[in-house]
């Protein structure tokens, strides 16, 4: 009964001496709570689907799992308790030095993009969005930046329609001898609604409260 108790004794002593716990290592490291050594085996955390990480009850903040369905992955909740909020430990981006890229899916954005603004800033690795239409055509918003072109020779129409975003704007090139008529609400300095001739070039763009203008090389 004494050595167990002179044992207990001495775990405690041990345990307040160095305030860490080790695995696979008897010197875990100081600034380690818990210290976890192998040369051929890894850690495991809980394994789940979707499903079940989101029915788990209050998960704490720093939570960590690995979701086997979905977007799979290790995710960490860095909301609180009572709000979660799932973060994926995101192994898309590359780093290279300064620069970061990410080949997988899209980037998206609801607030402002800001960036350099000088004489040396430039964007590359956008190729130009190029369209053919051969027949008569509705401007949508999905045709915001693109170069629309028309290469026949027959006539067509392209019509502008209210509730374009703020901002729209793309080019129409008539590339073929087909002259491209205009309708829609629009303003046009000079009342134009006709592409001039073969290779003319017209912008349309909306300046906001449904003012759109349609200019360029136009005639009637």
């Amino acid at each position: 009964m004494i050595k167990k108790y002179l044992l207990f004794i001495g775990m405690c002593m041990a345990m307040q001496l160095h305030a860490q716990t080790g695995i696979g290592t008897t010197t875990p490291d100081a600034s380690a709570k818990l210290e976890i050594f192998s040369t051929d085996k890894g850690l495991l955390i809980p394994r789940m689907t979707l499903a079940q990480r989101t029915a788990i009850t209050s998960p704490a903040n720093g939570l960590l799992v690995y979701q086997t369905d979905g977007v799979i992955g290790v995710y960490v909740n860095s909301g609180t308790s009572a709000s979660p909020a799932w973060l994926r430990v995101n192994t898309n981006w590359t780093r290279t030095g300064n620069d970061i890229a990410y080949t997988t899916g899209n980037i998206s954005t609801t607030g402002t993009l800001t960036g350099g603004n000088s004489s040396t800033s430039s964007i590359s690795g956008f190729a130009a969005n190029v369209a053919t239409i051969s027949a008569n055509y509705s401007i949508t918003a999905a045709d915001n930046g693109k170069v629309i072109q028309s290469t026949g020779g027959t006539a067509i129409s392209v019509a502008i329609p209210t509730g374009l975003p703020t901002g729209f704007n793309c080019t129409v090139v008539q590339m073929g001898a087909g002259q491209i008529t205009f309708t829609g609400t629009y303003l046009n300095r000079t009342g134009f609604n006709k592409s001039a001739s073969q290779y003319s070039v017209v912008s349309i763009l909306h300046l906001g409260s449904n003012s759109i203008i349609v200019t360029g090389e136009m005639s009637n």
